[in-house]
């Protein structure tokens, strides 16, 4: 993420989900630059994602980070409102794209190591128009997303009633990349 804002002057920065703000801050901007958005801890703006969007919908972001609420339905909408938020250049990223086992993925959060099922996001990702994305392989999968001219978003209904063995099949199409890869990714334009 810090890879990513070091490429903005007066870098706008969105953070969904900032729990315990360990990654919040460590973001080198001041205050003014940086926005957390959590109904529950950290961050400075203590409200749910859908709120933030619609109360905040004028702000445009140079680099979005996306690790709210790990399903599939409201990391979806995060993405979709995060990229109409995003300035032309952005770069959003997405945590939790890559679970190791059905009990990390599972919908319901019973443990701490949990992606939930936002890997179907991902899912769509690949599927959308004119947007490029990669998976680092690094912290349960970070996705790293730049859209293109004239992208579009491709929702996929069918992917609600998808499970575990069904994500272990489109994993095997998905691009994924090691951690020096993925810092050249956000550097190139």
């Amino acid at each position: 993420v810090n890879k990513a804002i070091s490429k903005y002057k007066n870098c706008n920065y969105l953070e969904i989900g900032t729990g315990t703000e360990t990654l919040f801050n460590s973001i080198p901007l001041k205050m003014k630059n940086k926005f957390g958005v959590d109904p529950f801890n950290g961050g400075n703006f203590k409200m749910t994602s859908d709120e933030f969007f619609e109360k905040n919908n004028e702000i445009q972001f140079d680099v979005i980070f996306i690790d709210g609420l790990h399903t599939y339905t409201q990391c979806q909408k995060d993405c979709i409102n995060s990229i109409k938020q995003l300035k032309k250049g952005g770069i959003i990223m997405l945590h939790d794209l890559l679970p190791r086992s059905e009990f990390e993925q599972s919908a319901e959060h019973r443990h701490t190591a949990w992606t939930g099922d936002v890997w179907k996001v991902a899912v769509e990702l690949f599927n959308s128009k004119n947007m490029d994305f990669k998976i680092c392989n690094i912290d349960h999968g970070v996705g790293i997303l730049k859209l293109r001219d004239e992208f579009e978003y491709k929702k996929m209904p069918e992917l609600l009633s998808k499970g575990f063995d069904d994500y272990l099949q489109y994993k095997k199409n998905f691009k994924i990349i090691n951690s020096e890869e993925a810092l050249d990714f956000i550097s190139n334009d």
